[in-house]
């Protein structure tokens, strides 16, 4: 093999610095941004990427304003103001960003992903009719979707009560996006629509092959609340309880089980139970959406 290419030196060079670069905390990426002297937008948009992995949301907005102060029509920087935004609860801030960056994109990818942080804030708004709006947007513009356009679409299907609707999307998102999340939210789905015995096939199947069946007990239980059979249903959301506490790490838990813990306690009837396991997903930055898929069984005080 013959010497290498100078070229060559600085292409394997530059990729080294790369692969360290994306290695890096997001506190070294702050500290080593801090550095210089005067900051490109550039070097902005990265160190407030990097203060939203920290929850540092608004210093990140500081940072990404001033870069877009400074280069106003560079899209990306107006992408991750809205992210910023919509994690930090300024939901009407987000809409706002996001129309400001409408305009910018020249991609479908581009425009759906707009429509679809959109559709994100108009339910954090409990918008939902607006929010169905705009995630059909981004479906128009990708009819294949991502499993999170599924999911965003059928939570808030589920709000209006289109009940049927709400099955027959997520069985065409199962066709396109074979995956256990997506098949969850049809189960649910079968679930709330009142349709317990076709739920209950899905759920006995899914039961057979799992190691750790809590999640699926807990459908179970909810399946069997609606038939009334609420005996075999305290015995699995007992069972469900048990195995939870046995999986669950106090300190760094993990944020699903938590919200099947809340889940099974409100089903229960334990509503104080529950509560508490709301309030450590709150303690612990759980998503919007996990902590409303909990949160919708506790019954209105």
């Amino acid at each position: 093999m013959g010497p290498i290419k100078p070229t060559s030196v600085f292409l394997v060079l530059a990729l080294c610095a790369s692969l360290v670069h994306a290695h890096e905390s997001p506190e070294h990426t702050i500290e080593a941004i801090n550095q210089h002297a005067q900051l490109t937008p550039a070097q902005l948009h990265q160190r407030a990427i990097a203060k939203r992995a920290l929850n540092q949301h608004s210093s990140a907005i500081t940072d990404l304003t001033t870069a877009i102060q400074a280069a106003p029509d560079q899209l990306g920087f107006r992408l991750e103001l809205a992210r910023t935004q919509l994690e930090a609860g300024h939901n009407r801030n987000t809409l706002h960003t996001l129309a400001q960056a409408l305009p910018l994109a020249t991609t479908p990818e581009q425009q759906a992903e707009i429509h679809q942080l959109r559709a994100e804030a108009y339910q954090a708004l409990n918008q939902h009719q607006q929010a169905l709006k705009s995630i059909q947007q981004a479906f128009q513009l990708i009819p294949s979707g991502e499993i999170d356009w599924y999911l965003l679409r059928a939570h808030s299907q589920g709000h209006l009560g289109q009940h049927q609707q709400r099955i027959d999307d997520l069985a065409s998102g199962l066709k396109h996006h074979p995956s256990a999340v997506v098949k969850n939210h049809w189960i649910d789905a079968l679930i709330d629509a009142g349709s317990f015995h076709s739920a209950l096939v899905e759920i006995n199947r899914e039961l057979e092959d799992r190691r750790w069946t809590s999640s699926y007990l807990i459908k179970r239980a909810r399946s069997l609340q609606g038939l009334n059979r609420t005996q075999e249903a305290t015995a699995d959301l007992k069972t469900a309880l048990a195995e939870i506490t046995a999986r669950l790490n106090p300190q760094r838990p993990d944020l699903l089980l938590l919200a099947d813990q809340a889940v099974a306690y409100s089903l229960l009837g334990e509503q104080d139970q529950s509560a508490r396991s709301i309030q450590q997903l709150h303690a612990h930055h759980a998503p919007r959406w996990i902590i409303s898929r909990a949160s919708r069984h506790i019954p209105n005080k």
